[in-house]
């Protein structure tokens, strides 16, 4: 490696901070092998330190000693140091870019948890809002101060088969985010790990809860902005209209990534659930958005046991699309009905089908869930 700083005066910078942390280092020590320098084995370790706390992240051992000399590892670590900053200067524009090893953490069921995958997205598309409208998200309040909730109405995505993905894979990200409105925000997120992809649109919509109760959640009617970089659509997306056509029953098929859904009423199936408010229920006492497909893939697990025979259905068969239209929320103590609507097979080992989530204190809708998974 051949990088060296040249300009005097950033050299003298650095020369000036090493110095302090190890008395006696000179221009010299910059170019000269650290094989060959005399800097003893502990300074280097000083060196190392100093240096990571200046650039503001840590360097791995495997580049660390690649470097000859010092020089060498400032040229490396202020190159790393520039990229970091265009990237965020990315972000601020309402792009983001992120980078996650697929280690245990992020796995289940043999494959790449789809729990995980879907709270990982919805913190991209929320990391976007806190950053196009320069608020933490715990910020976001309505004229009277009342905290504000960036709800999501529906998360649409397409995916290779989860079993796909495998223990050290790199999951890259990239999600750009718009608005409709000074309420609805649509993120798109792209992702790609060797030949497998990702694909994800969602949709949120700042909502506010009524004396905490999660039953009376409504749509905010004004919300306390600073500043908003995030660019305006100029037309109504069919992603917005669908959901708002839907909730009001006038579809009788929703039509998802090339898939047909038929709407209707009958129910193949029907389980009731009970809430784990360790597991579903968030931070600030919702369900969870990522817990409903997985609530609603447990209506069709049993039925696909019981009914048709296929004991190992949930190891064999692994998602590859969702439409979740979201309507409603509920308390951590109430249970919730599953009905399995419609199921069809499809050519290539795959299975399409519908579920709806109610609440049973009251019967509401509080979600449609569009399905394909496909056998491994």
């Amino acid at each position: 490696m051949n990088q060296t700083i040249n300009t005097n005066n950033v050299m003298d910078k650095y020369i000036a901070m090493l110095r302090e942390a190890v008395p006696g280092f000179c221009r010299e020590d910059m170019d000269t092998p650290l094989s060959e320098s005399g800097i003893h084995s502990l300074d280097t370790v000083i060196i190392r330190d100093s240096l990571e706390r200046h650039f503001g992240f840590e360097i791995a051992d495997d580049d660390w000693y690649r470097f000859g000399t010092i020089s060498e590892s400032i040229a490396f670590m202020a190159a790393r140091s520039l990229k970091e900053q265009q990237v965020y200067s990315l972000e601020k524009a309402g792009v983001l870019y992120r980078n996650k090893d697929i280690q245990m953490p992020q796995m289940a069921n043999s494959g790449l948890s789809e729990n995980w995958l879907l709270k990982e997205m919805g913190d991209i598309h929320w990391q976007l809002l806190s950053r196009g409208m320069e608020q933490k998200t715990s910020e976001f309040t309505d004229a009277q101060g009342n905290r504000l909730y960036a709800a999501f109405i529906r998360v649409n995505y397409a995916v290779s088969p989860l079993d796909q993905f495998t223990e050290n894979d790199v999951l890259q990200m990239k999600g750009e985010i718009k608005r409709f409105g000074d309420f609805s925000y649509l993120s798109a997120i792209k992702g790609k790990s060797g030949d497998k992809h990702l694909k994800a649109n969602m949709m949120t919509s700042f909502s506010a809860r009524k004396a905490g109760d999660n039953k009376q959640i409504a749509k905010c009617a004004s919300m306390n902005q600073r500043v908003n970089h995030i660019e305006m659509l100029r037309d109504t997306p069919e992603f917005y209209n669908q959901h708002r056509m839907l909730k009001k029953n006038m579809l009788t098929e929703v039509e998802s990534n090339g898939y047909k859904f038929l709407l209707c009423g009958a129910v193949l199936a029907a389980t009731v659930h009970t809430i784990n408010p360790h597991y579903e229920i968030n931070g600030v006492g919702l369900l969870y958005f990522a817990a409903y497909p997985i609530i609603a893939d447990e209506c069709t697990t049993e039925f696909m046991k019981k009914n048709l025979g296929i004991k190992n259905y949930d190891a064999s068969y692994h998602t590859t699309h969702r439409d979740i239209f979201y309507f409603a929320n509920c308390n951590s103590d109430e249970t919730i009905r599953v009905e399995l609507n419609t199921l069809e097979h499809l050519e290539g080992d795959r299975v399409k089908y519908a579920t709806s989530l109610f609440r049973e204190s009251d019967n509401k809708l509080m979600a449609r869930v569009f399905t394909v998974k496909q056998k491994s």
